[in-house]
């Protein structure tokens, strides 16, 4: 493993670093305003006696905050105190890298505005709030057991319940500061092509009305300069287009992640007002034939089901070792990548699995009412998802919706149909370079690859089920009640894989409230013959570009984990990766 240049410790940007930040996680006063009498009180200002200290970025639900109270407060309250020193001409930028769901804030009492969504970065001007000495920052979050706005899996009501788990209200990723100046780079998109070489950085740009703004980027190779290109900002935007040389391309792959870095430079008048460090690779990831092709070589994904819980802090990682541990281990087993399910993850998640060579397959929290409300709220927050993530390698495709969960009339209603297709193209308008998978499991509408999920325990059943293509496509499955396509839609020669299975449990886990899929194992013997026979049940047949076992670890009371909720495998990592990789494939 080797890290980019621009990789600093617990920075939570890592496509866009800057190393004057600031990290906000620690302490904060926190109240709950069970009775909503927070803005008529003023706490906006701060004004009010905290409840307790909540530690950021845990949500108050989870042990790790301190507090562990998992029963609903809709409206909540944060407070601190931070030490500024505002220069003319500079910006104060609060960066919240996740906060659920309706996120305001305050500085010294002015408001610097209101964002929705849980799942994407949100950034916050203090600038125009913020003094010399010492400020006190305020935030007031509203959640609810809404099913309209996005909640992957979190409970929509106060118990968990079936595969829906502990819900998560306000601050649950990195909260951070960053001095910026007026005229300043917002973000950059790599469009890269892996046969002639060209590399264009498409940047944008804030540049606070000012005339004769130059961008510029600089590639590097292991140190060496290889690239580089000069020119106007207009409109506030401008493509930086260059070309590698072929010696110096070097591309991107699964267990072989080549990485170029890159400088970003903006100056005004002649003189330096913004740099930011960045990183790319040169891979193209396509469909052809019936199979998924990485840089023109067919690709067999090998994937775990990976809903990124953890016992004591839910959603948010211990800390940034954690999401690089679960990386390695999925590796170890013969694993090579994961279908981040549910969740959009810690973006430094991303970063090691780009750094790794370990796939990632971006899937969209489900919203669970198909309502204008739930639309909206859907495609705006995945319109920010995809943009704040395009950049990453390791992303393999984009997956917008998973076994009809709030799309359930997609089978026959059009107009269902027609909101999904709409995800679709918008999608690939922002990303053309990636598969777009409608709605993962059955059902499909417009998909660049056909997915299925079928749990049965029995290898010889999942064999004799889904051992053609035919079968694959047929309506519904054998042993199942779906089917690979909703009303009006047909195959057209796309990929096929199989992208939830498995699930197997023990029988002394699997007790009162646990659970896993089908009939449980009595012992590891048992445990290993059956992973054996299912996964090579798939390594058999032909058609199928890969997989993804369920599940990565046990989650609360879902216990079909290759590891229990504390990341120890069941069986030897050795054991299971030679289950993974003895067929060859």
């Amino acid at each position: 493993m080797k890290h980019t240049a621009s990789h600093l410790p617990e920075y939570p940007r890592p496509q866009l670093v800057r190393k004057n930040w600031r990290n906000l996680n620690g302490e904060w006063d926190f109240k709950f305003d069970r009775e909503n009498v927070g803005l008529k009180n003023d706490y906006k200002s701060g004004n009010f006696l905290p409840d307790c200290k909540i530690l950021v970025p845990y949500v108050y639900q989870v042990p790790a905050s301190g507090i562990g109270d998992p029963t609903m407060c809709e409206d909540i309250w944060y407070r601190t105190k931070i030490d500024l020193k505002p220069e003319k001409g500079k910006k104060i930028l609060l960066n919240l890298e996740g906060c659920d769901h309706v996120t305001r804030v305050w500085i010294n009492g002015v408001d610097c505005g209101t964002t929705y969504g849980g799942y994407h970065r949100l950034t916050f001007d203090l600038t125009d709030g913020a003094k010399r000495g010492e400020n006190t920052l305020v935030i007031g979050v509203h959640d609810d057991y809404s099913k309209e706005h996005p909640r992957g899996k979190q409970r929509w009501q106060s118990t968990d319940h079936g595969c829906w788990y502990i819900d998560t209200s306000g601050i649950y990723k990195t909260a951070w500061l960053e001095e910026v100046d007026e005229c300043r780079i917002q973000g950059v998109k790599f469009v890269t092509d892996i046969h002639t070489g060209n590399v264009t950085a498409e940047l944008t740009a804030e540049t606070a009305g000012k005339a004769d703004v130059t961008a510029k980027a600089v590639v590097y190779y292991n140190g060496k300069k290889v690239a580089e290109c000069e020119k106007p900002v207009v409109c506030e935007t401008c493509s930086l287009d260059m070309t590698l040389n072929g010696s110096d391309i070097k591309l991107w792959s699964v267990g072989a992640p080549e990485l170029y870095d890159v400088e970003l430079i903006l100056t005004a008048g002649g003189k330096e007002t913004d740099r930011v460090q960045s990183y790319f690779g040169m891979r193209e990831i396509k469909t052809e034939n019936g199979r998924i092709l990485l840089n023109g070589k067919p690709l067999y994904q090998k994937l775990v089901l990976d809903q990124g819980y953890w016992p004591q802090s839910g959603l948010t990682p211990p800390d940034e070792k954690a999401l690089e541990y679960d990386i390695t281990l999925m590796m170890s087993m013969g694993l090579n990548g994961c279908r981040k399910h549910e969740k959009v993850e810690d973006e430094r998640f991303m970063y090691y699995a780009d750094i790794y060579g370990y796939i990632v397959w971006c899937e969209m929290p489900s919203i669970y009412a198909f309502t204008d409300t739930g639309k909206n709220a859907l495609l705006t927050e995945w319109k920010s998802i995809v943009k704040q993530m395009q950049n990453h390698p390791c992303i393999m495709c984009w997956v917008p919706f998973n076994e009809s969960w709030g799309i359930e009339r997609i089978k026959a209603d059009k107009s269902v149909q027609n909101f999904v297709n709409k995800v679709y193209y918008t999608t690939k308008s922002l990303d053309d370079t990636r598969p777009v998978i409608t709605n993962d499991g059955w059902e499909h509408t417009i998909s660049d690859i056909i997915t299925i999920h079928h749990y049965t325990q029995s290898g010889d059943i999942l064999d004799d089920s889904l051992n053609t293509v035919e079968k694959c496509l047929s309506y519904p499955y054998a042993n199942h009640d779906r089917g690979a396509f909703a009303d009006g839609y047909e195959y057209k020669g796309q990929p096929i894989m199989l992208t939830e299975f498995g699930g197997t449990a023990f029988v002394k886990d699997a007790v009162g409230a646990k659970w896993g899929y089908g009939e449980g194992v009595k012992s590891d013997d048992e445990y290993f013959e059956r992973l054996r026979s299912l996964i090579h049940a798939v390594d058999s047949m032909p058609h199928m570009c890969g997989y993804c076992y369920t599940q990565l670890s046990d989650v609360y009371h879902e216990v079909n984990g290759l590891t229990d909720f504390d990341r120890n495998p069941k069986l030897s990592c050795d054991t299971i990766k030679k289950i993974v990789t003895e067929s060859g494939r």
